[in-house]
């Protein structure tokens, strides 16, 4: 992530210092034990970085992992972000970790009393309905396709038929 665009700004920003946020949402693999690294280099010179491992069957939620960095003396024009996950064992694959949602933002109004970098982690809560929950619906409606019966179609119609435009019972004969 590059925040060049903010490089014209960088004095006005630097007087408004605002923090600057990283966040990222984390799932492991439930089915083996996986871990992930995530690495911010900031162009000041700052480096952050966070090492996450979980166990083979975990309880199958994202963590949401949060940076604020808020002691620099000099506005970093730019972040490079490393993401990478695996499992820690070879017979599942390197499918491990799962990234979503990854943000950078400039907080300009944060807590007074926090003067300090600071890293959190947050335990999301499911939002998606089990599988198995997802009973399939009756449809309420008939189909109204043609069945086989073995010599000719035919067809099963509750619905009225209609004639096509402009034709009359007249032109029939």
């Amino acid at each position: 992530m590059n925040l060049s665009v903010f490089y014209c700004l960088s004095d006005r920003l630097a007087c408004l210092h605002p923090v600057i946020e990283f966040s990222v949402c984390v799932a492991p693999r439930w089915d083996c034990a996986s871990e992930c690294r995530i690495c911010l280099i900031f162009s000041d010179g700052h480096r952050w970085e966070c090492e996450r491992q979980f166990p083979q069957w975990n309880d199958k939620k994202w963590h949401q992992l949060t940076y604020h960095y808020r002691q620099y003396t000099r506005f970093p024009t730019s972040v490079t972000v490393q993401l990478s996950g695996k499992d820690r064992q070879g017979w599942a694959g390197y499918y491990g970790t799962k990234f979503a949602q990854t943000r950078l933002r400039l907080l300009s109004h944060t807590d007074e009393g926090e003067t300090t970098n600071q890293e959190n982690e947050t335990i999301m809560e499911e939002k998606i309905e089990d599988e198995l929950s997802q009973a399939p619906q009756s449809e309420s409606m008939p189909d109204n396709l043609p069945v086989d019966d073995g010599d000719d179609f035919v067809r099963q119609s509750t619905s009225p038929s209609y004639s096509s435009y402009g034709s009359t019972e007249s032109d029939d004969e």
